[in-house]
Protein backbone atom coordinates (compact mmCIF):
# COMPACT_ATOMS: atom_id res chain seq x y z
CA UNK A 1 0.00 0.00 0.00
CA UNK A 2 1.28 3.63 -0.61
CA UNK A 3 0.92 6.64 0.79
CA UNK A 4 -2.21 7.81 -1.10
CA UNK A 5 -4.10 6.93 1.74
CA UNK A 6 -3.98 9.10 5.04
CA UNK A 7 -3.71 6.07 7.62
CA UNK A 8 -0.96 5.28 6.08
CA UNK A 9 0.71 8.96 5.55
CA UNK A 10 -0.01 9.24 9.27
CA UNK A 11 1.12 5.83 10.43
CA UNK A 12 4.50 5.97 9.27
CA UNK A 13 5.14 9.02 10.32
CA UNK A 14 4.14 7.80 14.04
CA UNK A 15 6.34 5.47 13.78
CA UNK A 16 9.32 7.28 12.32
CA UNK A 17 9.08 9.72 15.30
CA UNK A 18 8.15 7.48 17.84
CA UNK A 19 9.98 8.74 20.75
CA UNK A 20 8.82 12.91 19.99
CA UNK A 21 6.04 14.45 21.43
CA UNK A 22 3.23 15.25 19.30
CA UNK A 23 0.89 16.89 20.51
CA UNK A 24 1.36 19.11 24.08
CA UNK A 25 -2.87 19.84 25.53
CA UNK A 26 -3.52 21.53 28.77
CA UNK A 27 -0.62 19.98 30.66
CA UNK A 28 -0.68 16.69 29.29
CA UNK A 29 1.52 15.28 26.18
CA UNK A 30 1.65 12.12 24.19
CA UNK A 31 4.39 11.36 22.06
CA UNK A 32 3.99 9.86 18.73
CA UNK A 33 4.34 5.95 19.59
CA UNK A 34 1.50 6.27 22.28
CA UNK A 35 -0.71 8.40 19.76
CA UNK A 36 -0.29 5.49 17.29
CA UNK A 37 -1.28 2.71 20.12
CA UNK A 38 -3.93 4.46 21.75
CA UNK A 39 -5.15 5.18 17.96
CA UNK A 40 -5.06 1.68 17.36
CA UNK A 41 -7.11 0.53 20.62
CA UNK A 42 -9.40 2.70 19.49
CA UNK A 43 -10.01 1.85 15.69
CA UNK A 44 -10.30 -2.23 17.33
CA UNK A 45 -12.83 -0.48 19.14
CA UNK A 46 -14.79 0.94 16.55
CA UNK A 47 -14.50 -2.55 14.59
CA UNK A 48 -15.56 -4.17 17.65
CA UNK A 49 -18.62 -2.58 18.11
CA UNK A 50 -19.10 -3.84 14.28
CA UNK A 51 -17.56 -0.85 12.23
CA UNK A 52 -16.74 -1.64 8.64
CA UNK A 53 -14.07 0.41 6.78
CA UNK A 54 -16.24 3.37 5.48
CA UNK A 55 -18.58 3.11 7.76
CA UNK A 56 -18.83 6.85 8.93
CA UNK A 57 -18.01 8.34 12.28
CA UNK A 58 -19.45 11.64 13.80
CA UNK A 59 -16.60 13.53 15.84
CA UNK A 60 -17.25 16.74 18.09
CA UNK A 61 -13.90 17.52 19.74
CA UNK A 62 -12.26 20.20 21.80
CA UNK A 63 -8.23 20.94 21.74
CA UNK A 64 -7.35 17.73 23.45
CA UNK A 65 -4.39 14.63 22.88
CA UNK A 66 -7.25 12.66 22.83
CA UNK A 67 -8.99 14.48 19.78
CA UNK A 68 -5.83 14.03 17.35
CA UNK A 69 -6.00 9.72 18.63
CA UNK A 70 -10.06 9.56 17.06
CA UNK A 71 -8.82 11.07 13.65
CA UNK A 72 -6.05 8.91 13.75
CA UNK A 73 -8.18 5.92 14.89
CA UNK A 74 -11.06 6.95 11.95
CA UNK A 75 -7.82 6.79 9.59
CA UNK A 76 -6.27 3.63 10.50
CA UNK A 77 -9.35 1.63 10.28
CA UNK A 78 -10.67 3.38 7.41
CA UNK A 79 -13.66 5.06 8.55
CA UNK A 80 -14.35 8.40 7.08
CA UNK A 81 -15.05 11.02 10.19
CA UNK A 82 -17.14 13.44 9.51
CA UNK A 83 -16.09 16.74 11.46
CA UNK A 84 -18.89 18.80 13.57
CA UNK A 85 -18.19 22.30 14.88
CA UNK A 86 -17.87 21.64 18.43
CA UNK A 87 -19.34 25.40 18.83
CA UNK A 88 -22.90 23.72 16.87
CA UNK A 89 -25.64 23.64 18.85
CA UNK A 90 -28.00 20.54 19.34
CA UNK A 91 -30.53 21.07 16.39
CA UNK A 92 -27.42 21.60 14.11
CA UNK A 93 -25.50 18.71 15.33
CA UNK A 94 -28.75 16.71 15.33
CA UNK A 95 -29.24 17.61 11.24
CA UNK A 96 -25.55 16.58 10.51
CA UNK A 97 -26.00 13.48 12.25
CA UNK A 98 -28.77 12.39 10.04
CA UNK A 99 -27.59 13.96 6.82
CA UNK A 100 -24.14 12.28 7.03
CA UNK A 101 -25.83 8.72 7.73
CA UNK A 102 -23.34 7.86 10.63
CA UNK A 103 -22.54 5.01 11.96
CA UNK A 104 -21.10 6.74 15.42
CA UNK A 105 -20.11 9.72 17.48
CA UNK A 106 -17.53 10.81 19.88
CA UNK A 107 -17.43 13.78 21.96
CA UNK A 108 -15.44 15.30 24.63
CA UNK A 109 -17.14 15.83 27.68
CA UNK A 110 -17.12 19.93 27.53
CA UNK A 111 -19.83 19.49 24.69
CA UNK A 112 -22.28 17.13 26.48
CA UNK A 113 -24.80 20.07 27.17
CA UNK A 114 -25.50 19.98 23.21
CA UNK A 115 -24.81 16.33 22.63
CA UNK A 116 -27.21 15.42 25.40
CA UNK A 117 -30.32 17.11 23.42
CA UNK A 118 -29.54 15.25 19.89
CA UNK A 119 -31.91 12.29 19.85
CA UNK A 120 -30.72 8.67 18.81
CA UNK A 121 -27.02 8.79 19.74
CA UNK A 122 -27.56 5.95 21.87
CA UNK A 123 -29.30 3.88 18.79
CA UNK A 124 -25.49 4.32 16.97
CA UNK A 125 -23.24 1.46 16.77
CA UNK A 126 -21.00 3.17 19.18
CA UNK A 127 -21.83 6.48 21.41
CA UNK A 128 -18.52 7.70 22.95
CA UNK A 129 -18.14 10.43 25.49
CA UNK A 130 -13.97 11.58 26.35
CA UNK A 131 -14.08 12.73 29.84
CA UNK A 132 -16.45 11.83 32.88
CA UNK A 133 -19.18 14.61 31.99
CA UNK A 134 -20.96 11.84 30.13
CA UNK A 135 -24.74 12.01 28.06
CA UNK A 136 -27.04 9.33 29.02
CA UNK A 137 -26.08 6.29 26.93
CA UNK A 138 -22.67 7.11 26.34
CA UNK A 139 -20.12 4.90 26.54
CA UNK A 140 -16.46 6.23 28.35
CA UNK A 141 -13.51 6.48 26.31
CA UNK A 142 -10.91 5.04 28.70
CA UNK A 143 -13.03 1.70 28.94
CA UNK A 144 -13.41 1.81 25.10
CA UNK A 145 -9.45 2.02 24.52
CA UNK A 146 -8.66 -0.37 28.17
CA UNK A 147 -10.47 -3.42 26.39
CA UNK A 148 -8.71 -2.85 22.84
CA UNK A 149 -5.91 -4.40 21.43
CA UNK A 150 -2.80 -1.81 21.26
CA UNK A 151 -1.87 -3.15 17.53
CA UNK A 152 -4.22 -2.85 14.16
CA UNK A 153 -3.93 -3.25 11.26
CA UNK A 154 -4.02 -0.60 8.61
CA UNK A 155 -7.87 -0.70 6.51
CA UNK A 156 -6.94 -0.76 2.64
CA UNK A 157 -8.39 2.02 1.32
CA UNK A 158 -8.59 3.17 -2.83
CA UNK A 159 -7.46 6.55 -3.31
CA UNK A 160 -11.08 7.85 -4.28
CA UNK A 161 -12.20 6.50 -1.34
CA UNK A 162 -13.63 9.13 1.37
CA UNK A 163 -11.76 10.18 3.97
CA UNK A 164 -13.09 12.99 6.10
CA UNK A 165 -16.40 15.14 5.47
CA UNK A 166 -16.26 18.91 6.42
CA UNK A 167 -19.70 20.71 6.24
CA UNK A 168 -19.75 23.52 4.30
CA UNK A 169 -23.72 24.89 3.03
CA UNK A 170 -25.36 24.73 -0.21
CA UNK A 171 -27.61 27.66 -1.64
CA UNK A 172 -30.14 27.28 0.31
CA UNK A 173 -27.94 28.13 3.64
CA UNK A 174 -28.59 24.50 5.53
CA UNK A 175 -25.16 22.92 5.90
CA UNK A 176 -24.07 20.56 3.24
CA UNK A 177 -20.86 18.00 3.73
CA UNK A 178 -17.90 18.48 1.64
CA UNK A 179 -16.57 15.16 0.70
CA UNK A 180 -12.55 14.98 0.45
CA UNK A 181 -11.53 11.68 -0.64
CA UNK A 182 -7.86 9.82 0.41
CA UNK A 183 -5.29 10.96 -2.34
CA UNK A 184 -7.25 14.77 -2.09
CA UNK A 185 -6.23 15.07 1.62
CA UNK A 186 -2.84 13.32 1.54
CA UNK A 187 -2.10 15.68 -1.62
CA UNK A 188 -3.21 18.32 0.28
CA UNK A 189 -1.07 17.13 3.62
CA UNK A 190 1.91 16.49 1.60
CA UNK A 191 1.73 20.10 -0.14
CA UNK A 192 0.96 22.54 2.47
CA UNK A 193 4.57 22.42 4.73
CA UNK A 194 6.14 23.78 1.14
CA UNK A 195 3.37 26.68 0.70
CA UNK A 196 2.93 27.18 5.10
CA UNK A 197 6.68 26.86 5.42
CA UNK A 198 6.10 24.40 8.20
CA UNK A 199 9.44 23.02 8.98
CA UNK A 200 10.90 19.91 9.63
CA UNK A 201 11.02 18.66 13.42
CA UNK A 202 9.03 22.39 14.16
CA UNK A 203 6.80 23.47 16.83
CA UNK A 204 3.57 24.60 15.88
CA UNK A 205 1.39 27.10 18.88
CA UNK A 206 -2.10 25.85 17.47
CA UNK A 207 -3.97 29.11 18.55
CA UNK A 208 -7.45 27.91 17.44
CA UNK A 209 -9.77 25.27 18.54
CA UNK A 210 -10.83 22.07 16.60
CA UNK A 211 -13.98 23.73 15.67
CA UNK A 212 -12.64 24.01 11.76
CA UNK A 213 -12.05 21.30 9.99
CA UNK A 214 -9.66 23.32 7.68
CA UNK A 215 -7.34 23.13 10.93
CA UNK A 216 -7.39 19.74 10.61
CA UNK A 217 -5.59 19.15 7.01
CA UNK A 218 -4.10 22.14 7.03
CA UNK A 219 -1.58 22.68 9.96
CA UNK A 220 -2.16 19.40 12.29
CA UNK A 221 -1.70 16.78 9.99
CA UNK A 222 1.41 18.50 8.11
CA UNK A 223 3.12 19.16 11.23
CA UNK A 224 2.33 15.50 12.46
CA UNK A 225 3.73 14.68 8.37
CA UNK A 226 7.33 16.46 9.26
CA UNK A 227 7.60 15.30 13.02
CA UNK A 228 6.45 18.29 14.09
CA UNK A 229 4.74 19.38 18.25
CA UNK A 230 1.62 20.85 18.50
CA UNK A 231 0.65 22.91 21.34
CA UNK A 232 -2.93 23.31 21.97
CA UNK A 233 -3.03 26.83 23.66
CA UNK A 234 -6.69 27.59 23.95
CA UNK A 235 -7.44 29.33 26.02
CA UNK A 236 -5.01 32.01 26.27
CA UNK A 237 -3.84 36.25 25.89
CA UNK A 238 -2.44 37.90 23.31
CA UNK A 239 1.26 38.23 25.82
CA UNK A 240 0.40 34.70 27.13
CA UNK A 241 0.68 33.30 23.30
CA UNK A 242 3.43 35.78 22.60
CA UNK A 243 5.05 34.76 25.42
CA UNK A 244 5.13 30.51 24.63
CA UNK A 245 6.31 31.34 21.44
CA UNK A 246 9.59 32.89 23.03
CA UNK A 247 9.46 30.21 25.65
CA UNK A 248 8.98 27.10 23.50
CA UNK A 249 10.76 28.41 20.36
CA UNK A 250 7.94 27.89 18.46
CA UNK A 251 8.27 27.78 14.32
CA UNK A 252 4.81 27.91 13.57
CA UNK A 253 1.76 29.98 14.53
CA UNK A 254 -1.50 31.47 12.97
CA UNK A 255 -2.70 34.67 13.53
CA UNK A 256 -6.87 35.30 13.71
CA UNK A 257 -8.12 38.47 12.45
CA UNK A 258 -9.11 39.65 15.72
CA UNK A 259 -6.39 39.16 17.59
CA UNK A 260 -3.88 40.99 14.97
CA UNK A 261 -3.67 43.87 16.53
CA UNK A 262 -3.09 42.72 20.32
CA UNK A 263 -0.51 40.20 18.75
CA UNK A 264 1.63 43.12 17.21
CA UNK A 265 1.80 44.55 20.42
CA UNK A 266 2.59 41.36 22.14
CA UNK A 267 5.49 40.95 19.68
CA UNK A 268 6.76 44.89 20.79
CA UNK A 269 6.93 44.23 24.20
CA UNK A 270 8.83 40.26 23.48
CA UNK A 271 10.34 40.81 20.12
CA UNK A 272 12.56 36.83 21.18
CA UNK A 273 9.19 35.65 20.13
CA UNK A 274 10.74 36.02 16.66
CA UNK A 275 13.85 34.60 16.61
CA UNK A 276 12.63 30.96 15.81
CA UNK A 277 9.54 31.91 14.29
CA UNK A 278 9.36 30.49 10.45
CA UNK A 279 5.95 31.45 9.67
CA UNK A 280 2.65 33.51 11.02
CA UNK A 281 -0.45 31.93 9.01
CA UNK A 282 -3.14 34.57 8.77
CA UNK A 283 -6.72 33.06 9.17
CA UNK A 284 -10.52 34.27 9.52
CA UNK A 285 -11.98 36.98 8.76
CA UNK A 286 -10.24 39.44 5.71
CA UNK A 287 -7.55 41.29 7.30
CA UNK A 288 -7.89 45.27 7.13
CA UNK A 289 -5.27 46.58 4.68
CA UNK A 290 -3.85 48.83 7.75
CA UNK A 291 -3.40 45.95 10.07
CA UNK A 292 -1.85 43.68 7.74
CA UNK A 293 0.90 46.35 6.96
CA UNK A 294 1.72 46.79 10.42
CA UNK A 295 2.04 42.87 10.41
CA UNK A 296 4.29 42.90 8.18
CA UNK A 297 6.04 45.70 9.33
CA UNK A 298 6.91 43.73 12.53
CA UNK A 299 6.87 39.69 11.38
CA UNK A 300 8.50 40.74 7.67
CA UNK A 301 8.16 38.05 5.58
CA UNK A 302 7.11 35.01 7.67
CA UNK A 303 3.74 36.67 7.38
CA UNK A 304 1.59 34.07 4.97
CA UNK A 305 -2.06 34.87 3.58
CA UNK A 306 -4.20 32.51 1.94
CA UNK A 307 -7.36 32.29 0.10
CA UNK A 308 -9.62 29.03 0.32
CA UNK A 309 -12.64 27.17 1.11
CA UNK A 310 -13.39 23.90 2.72
CA UNK A 311 -14.48 22.57 -1.04
CA UNK A 312 -10.80 22.99 -2.25
CA UNK A 313 -8.84 21.53 0.88
CA UNK A 314 -5.61 22.57 0.45
CA UNK A 315 -6.06 26.80 -0.24
CA UNK A 316 -5.94 28.21 -3.81
CA UNK A 317 -3.95 30.74 -3.54
CA UNK A 318 -0.82 31.92 -0.86
CA UNK A 319 1.98 34.79 -0.72
CA UNK A 320 5.32 33.57 -0.23
CA UNK A 321 8.54 35.22 1.31
CA UNK A 322 9.33 37.09 -2.25
CA UNK A 323 6.06 39.18 -1.62
CA UNK A 324 6.93 40.33 1.86
CA UNK A 325 10.43 41.67 0.19
CA UNK A 326 9.18 44.86 -2.03
CA UNK A 327 9.78 42.41 -5.29
CA UNK A 328 5.96 40.65 -5.75
CA UNK A 329 4.56 43.01 -8.59
CA UNK A 330 1.30 42.69 -7.24
CA UNK A 331 -0.30 45.77 -7.38
CA UNK A 332 -1.30 46.18 -3.66
CA UNK A 333 0.37 43.14 -1.56
CA UNK A 334 -1.23 43.89 1.40
CA UNK A 335 -4.78 43.26 0.12
CA UNK A 336 -4.01 40.60 -1.77
CA UNK A 337 -4.33 36.63 -1.11
CA UNK A 338 -1.11 35.74 -3.39
CA UNK A 339 -0.96 33.57 -6.71
CA UNK A 340 -2.43 30.84 -7.19
CA UNK A 341 -0.82 27.61 -5.80
CA UNK A 342 1.50 25.86 -8.28
CA UNK A 343 -1.33 22.79 -8.76
CA UNK A 344 -4.32 25.28 -9.07
CA UNK A 345 -5.35 28.02 -11.76
CA UNK A 346 -7.54 30.73 -11.21
CA UNK A 347 -10.01 32.68 -13.14
CA UNK A 348 -12.69 35.48 -12.65
CA UNK A 349 -15.57 34.81 -15.02
CA UNK A 350 -18.55 37.62 -16.28
CA UNK A 351 -21.96 36.83 -15.71
CA UNK A 352 -22.13 35.05 -19.02
CA UNK A 353 -19.20 32.75 -18.33
CA UNK A 354 -16.36 34.72 -19.81
CA UNK A 355 -12.78 34.92 -18.93
CA UNK A 356 -12.36 38.54 -17.37
CA UNK A 357 -9.46 40.98 -18.44
CA UNK A 358 -6.94 41.26 -15.17
CA UNK A 359 -8.12 43.84 -12.69
CA UNK A 360 -12.01 43.00 -14.05
CA UNK A 361 -14.46 41.77 -10.99
CA UNK A 362 -16.43 38.48 -11.56
CA UNK A 363 -17.08 35.02 -9.80
CA UNK A 364 -13.36 33.23 -9.28
CA UNK A 365 -13.59 30.07 -10.53
CA UNK A 366 -10.90 27.38 -9.58
CA UNK A 367 -9.26 24.57 -11.75
CA UNK A 368 -7.13 22.32 -8.70
CA UNK A 369 -5.84 19.31 -8.79
CA UNK A 370 -6.56 19.21 -4.97
CA UNK A 371 -10.59 19.90 -4.74
CA UNK A 372 -13.41 17.75 -3.12
CA UNK A 373 -15.15 15.47 -4.69
CA UNK A 374 -18.93 16.69 -3.95
CA UNK A 375 -21.62 17.46 -1.67
CA UNK A 376 -22.67 14.51 0.10
CA UNK A 377 -26.04 13.15 -0.82
CA UNK A 378 -26.37 16.39 -3.36
CA UNK A 379 -25.34 15.39 -6.74
CA UNK A 380 -27.65 18.20 -8.42
CA UNK A 381 -25.75 20.99 -5.99
CA UNK A 382 -22.26 19.23 -7.21
CA UNK A 383 -23.18 19.29 -10.42
CA UNK A 384 -23.84 22.86 -10.61
CA UNK A 385 -21.06 23.64 -8.52
CA UNK A 386 -18.77 22.63 -11.75
CA UNK A 387 -18.27 23.71 -15.11
CA UNK A 388 -15.93 22.93 -17.79
CA UNK A 389 -13.32 25.96 -16.27
CA UNK A 390 -13.91 24.22 -12.66
CA UNK A 391 -15.15 24.71 -9.37
CA UNK A 392 -17.09 28.27 -8.78
CA UNK A 393 -16.40 29.19 -5.41
CA UNK A 394 -19.10 31.79 -5.03
CA UNK A 395 -16.83 34.46 -4.62
CA UNK A 396 -16.01 37.74 -6.23
CA UNK A 397 -12.49 39.45 -7.18
CA UNK A 398 -10.06 40.17 -9.85
CA UNK A 399 -6.72 38.98 -10.88
CA UNK A 400 -3.65 41.40 -11.50
CA UNK A 401 -1.15 41.64 -14.80
CA UNK A 402 1.28 39.27 -12.27
CA UNK A 403 -1.85 36.68 -11.13
CA UNK A 404 -2.09 38.07 -8.02
CA UNK A 405 -5.84 37.07 -6.44
CA UNK A 406 -8.05 39.93 -4.81
CA UNK A 407 -11.20 38.59 -3.33
CA UNK A 408 -13.63 41.50 -3.24
CA UNK A 409 -16.92 39.92 -1.93
CA UNK A 410 -19.55 36.79 -2.27
CA UNK A 411 -21.61 36.34 -4.55
CA UNK A 412 -23.73 33.88 -1.63
CA UNK A 413 -25.19 35.83 1.54
CA UNK A 414 -22.48 34.53 3.66
CA UNK A 415 -21.19 35.80 6.57
CA UNK A 416 -17.87 35.62 8.32
CA UNK A 417 -17.48 36.63 11.60
CA UNK A 418 -14.28 35.65 13.90
CA UNK A 419 -13.73 33.16 11.06
CA UNK A 420 -16.87 31.11 11.32
CA UNK A 421 -19.14 31.02 8.65
CA UNK A 422 -22.75 32.69 9.56
CA UNK A 423 -25.23 31.62 7.04
CA UNK A 424 -28.27 34.42 6.73
CA UNK A 425 -30.75 31.35 5.71
CA UNK A 426 -29.67 29.63 9.49
CA UNK A 427 -30.33 33.12 11.43
CA UNK A 428 -33.32 33.66 10.02
CA UNK A 429 -34.76 30.09 10.12
CA UNK A 430 -34.39 30.50 13.97
CA UNK A 431 -35.84 33.83 14.28
CA UNK A 432 -39.00 33.54 12.95
CA UNK A 433 -40.06 31.23 15.17
CA UNK A 434 -40.16 33.96 17.65
CA UNK A 435 -43.44 34.81 18.52
CA UNK A 436 -43.92 38.26 17.41
CA UNK A 437 -41.75 38.27 14.32
CA UNK A 438 -43.46 39.13 11.04
CA UNK A 439 -40.71 38.76 8.96
CA UNK A 440 -36.85 39.67 9.34
CA UNK A 441 -33.60 39.06 7.10
CA UNK A 442 -29.77 38.60 8.38
CA UNK A 443 -27.24 40.24 6.72
CA UNK A 444 -23.50 41.07 7.50
CA UNK A 445 -22.09 44.65 8.61
CA UNK A 446 -18.58 45.47 8.60
CA UNK A 447 -16.75 44.72 11.98
CA UNK A 448 -13.35 46.19 12.90
CA UNK A 449 -12.51 43.35 15.26
CA UNK A 450 -14.88 40.46 14.34
CA UNK A 451 -14.69 41.24 10.52
CA UNK A 452 -17.66 41.23 9.76
CA UNK A 453 -20.93 41.23 12.72
CA UNK A 454 -24.16 39.54 11.81
CA UNK A 455 -27.06 41.88 11.49
CA UNK A 456 -30.70 41.23 11.52
CA UNK A 457 -33.69 43.53 10.43
CA UNK A 458 -36.88 42.30 12.06
CA UNK A 459 -40.57 43.59 11.26
CA UNK A 460 -42.53 43.23 14.27
CA UNK A 461 -45.96 41.35 14.00
CA UNK A 462 -48.95 43.76 14.25
CA UNK A 463 -49.09 44.36 18.85
CA UNK A 464 -46.35 42.28 19.30
CA UNK A 465 -43.76 44.20 21.88
CA UNK A 466 -40.12 42.79 20.77
CA UNK A 467 -36.66 43.75 22.67
CA UNK A 468 -33.64 43.34 20.91
CA UNK A 469 -32.77 40.96 23.77
CA UNK A 470 -35.53 38.27 22.96
CA UNK A 471 -34.25 38.33 19.39
CA UNK A 472 -30.44 38.05 20.36
CA UNK A 473 -31.35 35.25 23.39
CA UNK A 474 -34.11 33.75 21.37
CA UNK A 475 -30.92 32.75 18.14
CA UNK A 476 -28.40 32.05 20.96
CA UNK A 477 -30.59 29.12 22.57
CA UNK A 478 -31.35 27.65 18.65
CA UNK A 479 -28.34 28.34 16.80
CA UNK A 480 -24.35 28.36 18.11
CA UNK A 481 -23.12 31.35 19.70
CA UNK A 482 -21.28 33.07 17.03
CA UNK A 483 -24.63 32.95 15.02
CA UNK A 484 -26.45 35.03 16.91
CA UNK A 485 -27.16 38.85 16.45
CA UNK A 486 -24.34 41.29 17.71
CA UNK A 487 -26.54 44.41 16.10
CA UNK A 488 -30.75 44.11 15.94
CA UNK A 489 -32.80 47.09 14.05
CA UNK A 490 -36.67 47.14 13.59
CA UNK A 491 -38.49 48.11 10.84
CA UNK A 492 -42.23 48.80 9.57
CA UNK A 493 -41.33 46.96 6.25
CA UNK A 494 -38.30 45.26 4.35
CA UNK A 495 -36.81 46.85 1.74
CA UNK A 496 -37.76 44.70 -1.73
CA UNK A 497 -36.67 44.76 -5.53
CA UNK A 498 -39.11 44.07 -8.19
CA UNK A 499 -39.13 40.39 -7.47
CA UNK A 500 -40.14 41.24 -4.06
CA UNK A 501 -35.92 39.93 -3.14
CA UNK A 502 -34.88 42.09 0.11
CA UNK A 503 -32.45 44.60 -0.64
CA UNK A 504 -29.80 43.40 1.72
CA UNK A 505 -27.24 45.97 0.24
CA UNK A 506 -30.43 48.96 0.92
CA UNK A 507 -29.83 47.72 4.34
CA UNK A 508 -26.38 48.00 4.78
CA UNK A 509 -26.92 51.48 3.35
CA UNK A 510 -29.82 52.34 5.69
CA UNK A 511 -27.05 51.37 8.96
CA UNK A 512 -23.94 52.35 7.79
CA UNK A 513 -25.92 56.24 7.25
CA UNK A 514 -27.45 55.96 10.45
CA UNK A 515 -30.56 55.83 9.00
CA UNK A 516 -31.99 52.91 11.31
CA UNK A 517 -32.90 53.12 15.10
CA UNK A 518 -32.74 50.02 17.74
CA UNK A 519 -28.92 48.96 17.35
CA UNK A 520 -28.16 46.43 20.31
CA UNK A 521 -24.65 44.94 21.15
CA UNK A 522 -24.84 41.35 21.04
CA UNK A 523 -21.64 40.50 21.33
CA UNK A 524 -19.26 37.78 20.21
CA UNK A 525 -18.52 34.21 22.23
Amino acid sequence: MGTNTIGELLSRACRRFSSRVAVVAHGRSLTYGALLERASRLSNALSGAGLRPGDRIAAMLEDRTESLEVYLASAIGGFPIVHVNDRLAAPEVAHIVRDAGVAAFIHTDGRSAAVSGVDGLSGLQLFSCIGTDRPSGAVGYEELLGAARPQAALAPRAAEDLAIVGYSSGTTGFPKGAMISQSALTSCVKLLPAMYRISPYGRCAFTGTLSFVAGIWGVIYPHLYMGGTITFLHPYTPDSWVAHLEQDRSTFTYAPSPLVPAFIEAVDRRPGALNSLESVLHSASPLPREHAEELVGRIGDRYVEVWGMTEGVAPFSATTREDWRGTSGARDIFTSAGRPFPITTVRSLGPDGQVLAAGEQGELVVDSEILFSGYLGDTELTAASFSPLGFHTGDVGALDEQGYVYVTGRKKDMIISGGMNVYPAEVEAALTSLYGVAECCAFGMPDQRWGEAVAVAVVAAPGATLAARDVIDHVQRRLASYKKPSLVYFVDALPRNASLKVRKDELRSLVAEGSLDGAATGGYN
